[in-house]
């Protein structure tokens, strides 16, 4: 692997800076999908309650409901042919779609197709009440949001008996509220007053209609303006999408992050280090450059040891004593607390950290398999943790020091022994790379 302050390009998906030619400084950064999500999430909750989520100007809400529809007395939906007005159930299940699209948050216009099977006893025959409605729509833009409706439309009524076949316009009229759960999703309730203007009696018919649905919201203020790689360029006029830039089509400006601007870059999809935006020479190989290898023509001993000079090396006997198991260190029984027989080897340890400044190691706690494994997870870390302060309070840098508590989860004998569980309850330093 090649140290950053040689030409190894900043991983994706990590904040990188670079001077540029120009002496600005640029920032770049590619927030995942789901940071993108918790950001609009939080964005949101930092509104009131009832604004959250509230309809948006270019909106569309598509969604489906069941209900109950209520067949007027003298309606007229039959074959006016036949001598009589056949008689229906006055109530019959409903079931229908509707779409509705608002410009602008608080007015929109909708439609909305739904059918009804009843029976009439008197002729023994199944039927169908279908509709279609067409309406203009206004909302108070709240998270709980009431709706009124305004339009027309037909109904009509088809069966297997040749009576009940009829088309008939009606006026309609109703009242509801939506509920937004979140941006995508909202709960409805809904009435509606059907005025067919004519009845079997020579007056006007009036169907009613009450229902419960859920809709679907598509917003597409957020769909056209969304950025899926984060740069403030919606994704509608970028260029590159997927990959953050600091340009206005939305494409870096430096692709390889390394301050030379790609139309200077002599490569400009590497990292490096000199004027024309190239790497430097690295002769052996080892990812050291050669202008800061002290050995450029034998590669570096990655060991965790004087890993930034370039040369190869064995760690000495001093430090690989300190690397593993630690055998020496104890604490009080189901506790954090150093027993003082264990100073002396950690003072040791000490002695070797402040000879080798570049060493950094990770302190790992670890307990056998008595007990619950939270408790034994807490413990060892705790002991870690112990470990670590002792060691920073003799004069080791913090920075220097990682913990990690293993619990009962990485055993290295047999926890159905005492002899095993003995081994299983241990402190282990582990060398990290230092470069």
């Amino acid at each position: 692997m090649l140290p950053l302050s040689a030409h190894a390009a900043p991983e994706a998906g990590v904040e990188a800076s670079a001077d540029t030619d120009e002496g600005a400084k640029v920032t770049t950064k590619d927030p995942s999908r789901k940071e993108r999500e918790r950001a609009e999430a939080a964005k949101e909750n930092e509104k009131p309650w009832i604004r959250r989520w509230a309809p948006e100007n270019n909106e569309l809400d598509v969604g489906m409901y069941l209900g109950v529809f209520f067949i007027g007395r003298n309606h007229s939906l039959f074959n006016p042919s036949f001598v009589g007005q056949p008689r229906l159930h006055p109530a019959a299940f409903d079931l229908g779609f509707r779409a509705t699209y608002f410009p602008l948050r608080f007015v929109g216009a909708g439609i909305e197709g739904g059918f009804a099977p009843t029976r009439s006893p008197q002729l023994a025959e199944r039927a169908t009440v279908g509709s279609f409605r067409v309406h203009v729509v206004g909302q108070l833009p709240y998270r709980v949001t009431p709706t009124l409706v305004i339009g027309g439309g037909l109904l009509h009524m088809t069966s297997p008996s040749p009576r009940l076949r009829a088309v008939d316009g009606a006026f309609h009229w109703g009242a509801g509220v939506k509920f937004h759960i979140n941006k995508w999703i909202a709960i409805r309730l809904d009435g509606r007053h059907m005025v067919a203007p004519n009845g079997a009696n020579g007056r006007a018919a009036n169907h009613g209609e009450l229902t419960v649905g859920i809709d679907v919201t598509l917003r597409f203020k957020r769909i056209l303006n969304s950025d899926r790689d984060g740069d403030g360029v919606p994704d509608r006029r970028d260029a590159c999408p997927d990959v953050p830039g600091d340009g206005d089509d939305g494409c870096p400006t430096d692709r390889d992050r390394d301050g030379v601007r790609n139309e200077r870059d002599e490569c400009p999809d590497t990292w490096g280090d000199q004027p024309n935006g190239c790497p430097s020479a690295d002769a052996d190989g080892d990812g050291i450059l050669d202008a800061k290898d002290q050995c450029p023509q034998e590669p570096e001993t990655y060991n965790q040891f004087e890993d930034a000079d370039g040369c190869p090396d064995e760690r000495p006997q001093e430090i690989e004593q300190f690397s593993g198991v630690i055998k020496g260190i104890q604490f009080d029984f189901n506790k954090a607390t150093i027993r003082k027989s264990s100073f002396d080897l950690l003072d040791r340890a000490v002695e070797v950290l402040k000879k080798y400044p570049d060493l950094r190691i990770e302190i790992s706690g670890h307990t056998d398999s008595v007990g619950t494994r939270d408790a034994n997870l807490s413990l060892s870390q705790r002991r870690a943790d112990a470990v670590k302060d002792y060691l920073v309070e003799h004069g080791v840098e913090e920075s220097r020091l990682q913990t990690r508590g293993a619990g009962p989860d990485e055993p290295v004998a047999d926890n159905k022994t005492d002899a095993g569980r003995a081994e299983n309850r241990r402190i282990e330093f582990k060398l990290l790379d230092n470069r």
